[in-house]
């Protein structure tokens, strides 16, 4: 099991005392608006305990990692964040996506700023990743600002992408390396 800290967080598995918590974000239309179209918003506390189970069966099957986000202070849950492992290469992992959400009262606080920053030393450093990959609606501003704020860069741009909320809607595209993110981060 897999436990990554930073200055102020705790990226652990899920359990299922973090369920009260995990509901009220995940149940949270307006601020899971974006994960709409990929399911994860739920409607019921038995929609969000099956959905709790399946983050951490994720996590179980070695795909990659689904962390809970919690305070370091009193392990609370905040939110959500892991990455997928698409493939493996000769050379190492391919990490695509990365991906992260947090409950409406803890964001503009640089929570998932220092998570991702975190999550990355740990996909670059540990897990043998050489790429990691991202994707957001174009439309999603404050997300794009933290992938740039970590060192990302734009791949591209794919307009008319996705489905959400009665239209097709533009995605932009970002990923790191694992050289760009050495040369970022000063690591040798």
């Amino acid at each position: 099991m897999v436990i990554l800290q930073s200055e102020r967080l705790t990226m652990r598995n899920y359990m299922p005392s973090d369920l009260l918590e995990y509901h009220n974000i995940m149940s949270d239309r307006k601020n899971m608006y974006y994960f709409t179209p990929f399911g994860f918003v739920t409607s019921s506390i038995e929609e969000s305990k099956e959905s709790l189970e399946n983050a951490c069966d994720f996590n179980a099957k070695e795909e990659g990692y689904r962390f809970c986000l919690a305070l370091k202070e009193n392990d609370k849950m905040i939110g959500g964040i892991g990455y997928t492992i698409a493939a493996e290469t000769p050379v190492g992992k391919i990490a695509d996506p990365m991906g992260w959400f947090i409950a409406p009262q803890y964001q503009n606080k640089g929570y998932i700023t220092e998570a991702a920053k975190r999550l990355l030393e740990y996909a670059f450093l540990q897990d043998n990743c050489v790429r990691v990959a991202t994707a957001c609606f174009k439309e999603n501003i404050p997300t794009q600002k933290v992938m740039e704020k970590l060192g990302f860069r734009k791949e591209s741009e794919k307009l008319s992408a996705m489905w959400l909320d009665g239209q097709m809607r533009d995605r932009v595209e970002f990923a790191l390396n694992r050289d760009e993110f050495h040369q970022r981060y000063n690591y040798v």
